[in-house]
């Protein structure tokens, strides 16, 4: 990794995606109306130069995205069956209902003693998920689980059980079908000092992450899911880790549950970048969003994707502890607004930069799309 300074971000950082984009907006000239909805989120109608209103953007929707792309992507196991049909590298599950736990079990360890991941089907920000699950803990994680999904108040309690994979999570974010980044959310870990336990040295960490502006609201938290990976490893909160001894904490790697991010755009193989961008092509109507892969190292030609959220938080992007911060709203806005006004004949248009950038961008990733889509007409999607 090129970088050595950690970034510091100034507290009382703006971390809500939607009130960023009313940000940007009005630094850039856009025109907009803000309004809270009754569910606390707030929703920004976005409006051309004459004031007609053009979209809405609202958390967790971009107008852009298609409803039934957006449905498809919130469905894990879908999802895998979209990417699968595509040619994509991607995740092997099984679905059951929360009372399948026996049969889950036994059709999780029945080719292998590994450790497997329990998640629920359609949940975001790591809530739920466990992972590396030993076969004498299965039961125990499978009711957690179980209860987390019961508290959201779903009519429905389904639960994938899937296989775990060597390596750690980057997460590409999409904008208009154009990559903006992928960073390297690492997992929480701490580092030994010799004397101090692995709990002391959590309790540490987090006073030195409230010096950032970022990463203070997202404390490492002594959960069950890190006793469980601790005690796979051969550890539990009271080891003393040796001097310079790197413990990860988790293999969750979600900065709400005290990981770090590296921004590594220019680091990765382009077979990483090139399974982002079909990833989200092989959605149907979709052209923004979080990819999640799975890979073993930065030049990994075999990367696998895990997810898509179709709503991704950008201030991963915007924010990362270690790299250069990029500018996703800015794109985005830009994008948005030259496909508008050409599509709809705007007669006062707005004067954006680089327009042709945007374009051809768009009719790269259209091209993307229809590849594609015709491979999975011919898988039978």
């Amino acid at each position: 990794m090129p970088y050595t300074e950690m970034n510091v971000y100034p507290q009382g950082l703006n971390t809500n995606t939607v009130l960023q984009f009313a940000e940007t907006m009005k630094d850039c000239g856009y025109r907009y109306s803000l309004r809270k909805l009754k569910s606390g989120h707030h929703a920004i109608e976005m409006l051309r130069k004459n004031g007609d209103r053009s979209a809405t953007l609202k958390n967790p929707i971009y107008p852009t995205n298609s409803q039934v792309g957006r449905k498809i992507a919130i469905d894990k196991f879908k999802t895998e069956k979209f990417l699968r049909s595509a040619g994509l590298g991607t995740t092997k599950s099984k679905l059951y209902e929360s009372h399948q736990l026996d049969q889950a079990k036994k059709e999780a360890y029945a080719e292998s003693s590994e450790g497997v991941v329990i998640k629920p089907l359609d949940m975001s920000l790591g809530k739920g998920v466990f992972t590396k699950v030993a076969e004498e803990d299965f039961g125990y994680y499978w009711e957690k689980c179980t209860d987390i999904i019961k508290e959201t108040n779903r009519k429905e309690y389904r639960i994938l059980v899937q296989e775990f994979m060597e390596g750690y999570e980057v997460r590409a974010t999409v904008l208009e079908g154009h990559l903006i980044s992928i960073v390297a959310r690492v997992p929480a870990f701490v580092i030994g000092d010799g004397n101090s336990t692995i709990e002391t040295l959590i309790d540490q960490k987090n006073e030195q992450r409230k010096n950032c502006g970022y990463l203070s609201k997202n404390q490492i938290k002594k959960s069950d899911a890190v006793r469980s990976f601790l005690k796979h490893s051969g550890y539990d909160f009271n080891s003393i880790p040796r001097d310079g001894e790197y413990v990860l904490l988790i293999s969750v790697s979600n900065t709400s549950l005290g990981g770090e991010v590296i921004e590594i755009t220019n680091l990765v193989s382009n077979e990483i970048k090139e399974l982002a961008l079909d990833a989200l092509a092989a959605l149907p109507g979709m052209y923004c969003g979080g990819i999640d892969i799975m890979v073993r190292d930065f030049d990994d030609t075999e990367p696998k994707v895990i997810e898509i959220n179709p709503f991704p938080v950008l201030s991963l992007t915007m924010f990362p502890t270690y790299g250069l911060p990029a500018r996703p709203t800015e794109y985005f806005l830009n994008a948005f607004y030259t496909k508008d006004q050409i599509l709809n004949e705007v007669a006062n248009p707005y004067d954006i930069k680089n327009s042709m950038e945007y374009i051809t961008n768009y009719m790269e990733f259209h091209h993307r799309q229809e590849k594609l889509h015709l491979k999975q007409r011919e898988n039978s999607i």
